[in-house]
């Protein structure tokens, strides 16, 4: 039974592929997405992998105990990591470089997964229309966000704030203090169109050294940096038969310790893709 719990923030710092291994459409690498919403996420087979790896070259017995083990009569691990849900996403505006956008749905998946932690959210989940968007604070201009206009409707309420403030760094230098300017909350619909349009879409190629000219040319889509999602982590007790168990609070506390902030995930590791930094909740 898992015992100890955490929502961890994820934010991304590059660019990041996740890739679905499958194309679509004219982008030979797309990006992982949800079967349900098409919204970019991260599988936890990859989470799980990239947080192993950390704690693989940490060379400590703790790993086995967490992850797993196929050696001898084999050991199931004490983690279980969720897939990384999307929280904020990235879009170019006309009021300043980007503006971080969410919609009611994406609070929903929260306040639900919040309830698998023992963490009770107590805000109320807003709707707004499909041309109006609520949030950025102290203005009421039109926002044209991609090529999609739309006018003011309100504030986000300062609990749902402070509950986002919660998953993503705290450092000046990621405008969370200010987070409210930055926050627009849309309609599902436009947040399901913002996501599917506002991923980078890059060109690669492949070089003949001799020749110089192209071997090979496909399409690669990235989740943009600044893109935050966020996962729940919930550990049991060691599982390790005939051994004495290690308990789930001492687990969660030494791979909190291990991991820390950054870490890789996704590919294109050799190009600078893929770093996150983690924003851990309070343990429960």
């Amino acid at each position: 039974m898992y015992v100890k719990h955490s929502i961890v923030g994820i934010y991304c710092e590059t660019p990041l592929h996740a890739g679905s291994g499958q194309a679509l459409g004219v982008v030979d690498l797309p990006v992982q997405r949800e079967k349900t919403t098409n919204w970019p996420t991260i599988q936890a087979s990859g989470l799980k992998g990239a947080f192993r790896s950390i704690c693989e070259d940490a060379k400590a017995s703790q790993t086995d105990d967490i992850f797993g083990s196929d050696k001898s009569e084999g050991q199931a691990g004490a983690i279980s990591i969720g897939d990384a849900r999307l929280l904020l996403f990235p879009v170019r505006s006309s009021i300043a470089p980007f503006l971080w956008v969410l919609c009611p749905a994406t609070l929903r998946k929260l306040k639900r997964d919040g309830r698998i932690v023992g963490k009770e959210y107590g805000w109320t989940i807003p709707e707004v229309p499909d041309d109006k968007y609520l949030g950025l604070a102290g203005n009421s201009r039109d926002v044209i966000l991609e090529d999609l206009a739309l006018s003011a409707a309100g504030q986000v309420e300062g609990e749902i704030i402070e509950s986002i403030k919660e998953l993503v760094p705290d450092d000046d230098f990621y405008n969370s203090s200010e987070l409210d300017k930055y926050l627009c909350l849309v309609s599902d619909e436009s947040f399901s169109m913002l996501t599917e349009t506002g991923t980078e879409v890059q060109a690669r190629i492949e070089l003949n050294d001799d020749t110089k000219t192209t071997n090979n040319l496909w399409y690669q889509e990235l989740v943009p940096s600044n893109t935050v999602f966020y996962t729940v982590i919930s550990m049991a007790d060691t599982r390790k038969p005939g051994e004495e168990r290690q308990g789930a609070n001492s687990l969660i506390s030494w791979l909190k310790d291990t991991i820390k902030e950054y870490v890789q995930i996704g590919g294109d590791q050799t190009l600078g893709r893929g770093w996150v930094r983690l924003v851990w909740q309070e343990v429960r």
